[in-house]
């Protein structure tokens, strides 16, 4: 459109005119209109099956009673092998919630609010602008995006139900409909499902955009920012891989980033994205990228790589690390669809550690007492005694703790065999 008027000619500017190719943008229902937001709510807010959240909580407390057991056992990496089944739970209600991702690696996306996940998912997969990227901490939902012969949206909500959402009612579920209402979806909305035929991304790949972990300050409620980052870490941890983004504006990972990844204990290794990459010259983006290999160097974290991204350009600088590593997640043989499998290798191997430490005790006992039949010293005598009845009630002990966790271990195999068949 050009622009012809000379305001020296007299004549007045006619505004309608001069803007008449310029349309405006309709607002959105469910914001604008009351009544199409309580329809909104409605759908989502309905009770559900219970039997669901039912089945998962006796599972969990099978967990808790198994490691219960082991509270005066002495147990050698007990809290790492509690805490490998918590992760399969977590897996379990996760997957099976949501049918649809059950058979795909799910590649999680973490990192602080202004991270830039949406945008930088929205980027890389090739689905444009369907992630919002105006939602603000306390009201974003975890989000699923796969590879579809369908556009379809859809909320699963707390209470078992899914209910397709329009662009519309994906759009309302932003921070715009809380500031308006004063309700936030992520109550009663459990998760979103994208599924999307300009998916770029293989087939077989998931992609989950978490809600941003938010450091508290006076602006946020404390409360509603606590649940953000549990929900975060909660997803994060279910998931089969993890991209880490980090806004590059920063200068580098933050301390609340490296305490967020090191309480995550991510077992396959994690990609680093600074994002915003446009926005630095390439030696202080390499000088970012330096000062983070530094940074995640002197911690146990597995780091698969570290590398800067645009969205905003649809570039990566360096090395094509992303490519590559979802190519790694897709051939990597760690992944956690087979959740049986997995709880019955973990349980495997916790059986094998406390027969371990059943043998140990046995074998100490067996050399006290032939230690004992040759000593002749009598105070030597009465501590080896002491000793060796101490290693036969330890090595009795643990195999009464043994017999309990085989049995408490069959029960909850069998409700996680019985809950995939009902979901099934």
């Amino acid at each position: 459109m050009s622009l012809s008027f000379d305001p020296m000619d007299g004549e007045e500017l006619d505004l309608d005119d001069l803007f008449s190719d310029v349309q405006d943008v309709p607002p959105n229902l469910y914001i604008s209109d009351s009544d199409k937001a309580v329809e909104l709510l409605s759908k989502l807010i309905r009770d559900g099956p219970k039997s669901s959240a039912r089945a998962i909580k006796e599972i969990r407390s099978g967990i808790d009673r198994m490691f219960t057991l082991f509270e005066n056992a002495n147990l050698e990496s007990g809290l790492e092998f509690y805490e490998r089944f918590l992760d399969l739970c977590a897996q379990l209600s996760a997957r099976q919630k949501i049918r649809i991702i059950q058979d795909k690696t799910v590649i999680g996306f973490g990192g602080a609010f202004s991270a830039g996940k949406s945008k930088f998912i929205n980027s890389i997969s090739g689905i444009d602008d369907i992630l919002p990227v105006a939602q603000a901490p306390t009201t974003s939902i975890p989000t699923y995006i796969i590879k579809s012969t369908r556009d379809v949206l859809r909320a699963n909500s707390r209470s078992g139900y899914s209910e397709q959402l329009s662009k519309d009612a994906m759009n309302a579920l932003t921070h715009e409909f809380y500031n308006v209402y004063d309700i936030g979806f992520s109550a009663f909305v459990e998760s979103i499902i994208v599924e999307s035929t300009r998916f770029s991304l293989p087939d077989g790949v998931a992609l989950l955009d978490t809600p941003g972990y938010t450091k508290y300050d006076d602006k946020n409620d404390a409360k509603l920012t606590i649940t953000d980052k549990q929900k975060a870490f909660e997803q994060l941890r279910a998931s089969d891989f993890l991209i880490w983004l980090a806004n590059i504006e920063g200068g580098g990972l933050t301390n609340e980033d490296m305490l967020f990844l090191k309480s995550l204990r991510v077992k396959t290794p994690i990609l680093i994205v600074f994002t915003h990459a446009d926005t630095m010259t390439e030696e202080k983006i390499n000088m970012v990228l330096d000062g983070a290999k530094k940074t995640i160097a002197g911690t146990s974290i597995k780091c698969f790589g570290i590398t800067a991204y645009s969205s905003k350009q649809n570039k990566e600088y360096g090395a094509s690390l992303i490519p590559s590593f979802i190519n790694y997640t897709l051939d990597a043989k760690v992944r956690g669809n087979d959740i049986v499998g997995e709880f019955d290798r973990t349980a495997e191997e916790l059986h094998n550690r406390l027969e371990s430490a059943i043998q140990q005790s046995r074998n100490t006992a067996r050399a006290l007492f032939r230690y004992l039949t040759k000593s002749k010293q009598f105070l030597d005598i009465r501590s080896l005694v002491e000793l060796w009845g101490q290693a036969n009630q330890e090595g009795y002990r643990l195999n009464t703790i043994l017999n309990e966790y085989e049995s408490i271990t069959s029960d909850t195999r069998r409700k996680i065999r019985e809950y995939i068949r009902q979901r099934d």
